[in-house]
C-alpha cells in the first residue's frame, strides 16, 4: 500500500509544471508574443487526415499531429464529435513526445456529450522535442450514416521552460460515403417521356436511365447514359409514339451504381391514358395520374 502511495505522489509531483500551466492558461492563442517559445515559426496542431470518408459499421483512425514545434515538453487537447454518427473505441499516445524521454499520458472520454480531454508530458529535467510528428491516435467506429466535425479545441502546448507555445489549430471532418441515384419525377405525353434523375450520394456517378411502356408486353422506349456530380439533377427527354390509344403504364429505371444501398427510388411508375388513336390527329392525354413508387 505504501509503495502505491509513493508512486502516486511521484506522478503528481512530476505533473505539477503542466498542471500549473493548464490551470492558469485559457488558450494559447491569447498569449502575448513575449511568451512564445518559438518566435521564428508558428507551430500547428491538426487532425490527420483532415477529411475522412467511411461507411456505417466501419472503423477508422485519425491522428492528432504537430508540425514546426520547438521545445515541446507537454501538450493538451480536446476533441469533439457527433455521437449520433461516431463512437470512440480507443486512444493511444503517438511516438513524437516519446523521442524526448519517458512520458505520462492520460485521457478522459465523455461518450454522452461527445468529447475527450487528452494530456501528455515528458518526465524529469529534460529538453523538449522539436519538429513534426504524431501526438496521439484515436480509433473511431461509424455507427450511422451522417457527418461529423472533428473539432480540435482548447489546445495547449508547453515548453521545457514551462512557457506556452503559440500555435494554430486545424480541425478535421468525417462524412459517410453514399452511392445513391434516384428518379425524382416522371411525366409523359403523346410524344415524349420526361425523366428527372438526381445524384443523392457523395460521389460522381455514371449510370443508365431506361424508360418502358406496358400494354401486353414491355417495350423499351430508350436508354440514355448520364453522369451527375454530387447533388445534381437533370431531366432527360425520351421520344416515343404510342402504337394505339388506351391505358399505358410508363416505367423509368436508373441502373444501380456500385455500392448503392437505397435502391427503392431507382424506379418510378406513372399511368397515362391516350384518348384517341394516334393516327386520328386529335389524340389527347387524359386521366393522367401518378402512382406510388
Amino acid at each position: 500500500m505504501c509503495k502505491k502511495i509513493q508512486i502516486m505522489i511521484i506522478l503528481i509531483i512530476m505533473m505539477l509544471p503542466l498542471n500549473i500551466f493548464l490551470n492558469n492558461t485559457e488558450h494559447s492563442a491569447t498569449l502575448s508574443p513575449t511568451t512564445v517559445a518559438n518566435p521564428s515559426s508558428l507551430a500547428t496542431i491538426y487532425v490527420f487526415p483532415e477529411t475522412t470518408v467511411g461507411m456505417p459499421n466501419q472503423n477508422f483512425t485519425i491522428e492528432i499531429r504537430i508540425e514546426d514545434v520547438i521545445d515541446l515538453y507537454g501538450w493538451e487537447f480536446r476533441l469533439a464529435w457527433n455521437t449520433a454518427v461516431l463512437e470512440v473505441l480507443d486512444i493511444e499516445e503517438g511516438p513524437f513526445l516519446k523521442t524526448g524521454g519517458d512520458t505520462f499520458f492520460t485521457y478522459i472520454i465523455n461518450d454522452t456529450e461527445g468529447y475527450m480531454i487528452v494530456d501528455c508530458t515528458l518526465l524529469g529535467n529534460v529538453s523538449g522535442v522539436s519538429g513534426n510528428g504524431s501526438l496521439a491516435s484515436v480509433l473511431f467506429c461509424a455507427v450511422a450514416y451522417g457527418d461529423s466535425p472533428l473539432d480540435l479545441y482548447d489546445t495547449i502546448l508547453v515548453s521545457s521552460l514551462e512557457e506556452p507555445i503559440s500555435h494554430e489549430v486545424i480541425d478535421g471532418y468525417y462524412y459517410t460515403s453514399v452511392h445513391d441515384v434516384a428518379i425524382i419525377n416522371l411525366q409523359a405525353s403523346k410524344f415524349n417521356v420526361n425523366v428527372t434523375v438526381e445524384n443523392q450520394g457523395t460521389h460522381i456517378e455514371t449510370f443508365n436511365v431506361s424508360v418502358y411502356y406496358t400494354r401486353l408486353t414491355d417495350p423499351l422506349v430508350g436508354t440514355q447514359m448520364v453522369t451527375l456530380e454530387q447533388g445534381a439533377n437533370i431531366t432527360l427527354t425520351f421520344a416515343w409514339s404510342p402504337p394505339t390509344y388506351g391505358r399505358y403504364e410508363i416505367l423509368a429505371e436508373a441502373s444501380v451504381v456500385p455500392g448503392e444501398v437505397d435502391t427503392d427510388d431507382n424506379a418510378y411508375t406513372i399511368i397515362i391514358y391516350i384518348g384517341d388513336s394516334p393516327s386520328s390527329g386529335g389524340a389527347s392525354v387524359g386521366r393522367y395520374k401518378q402512382m406510388l413508387r
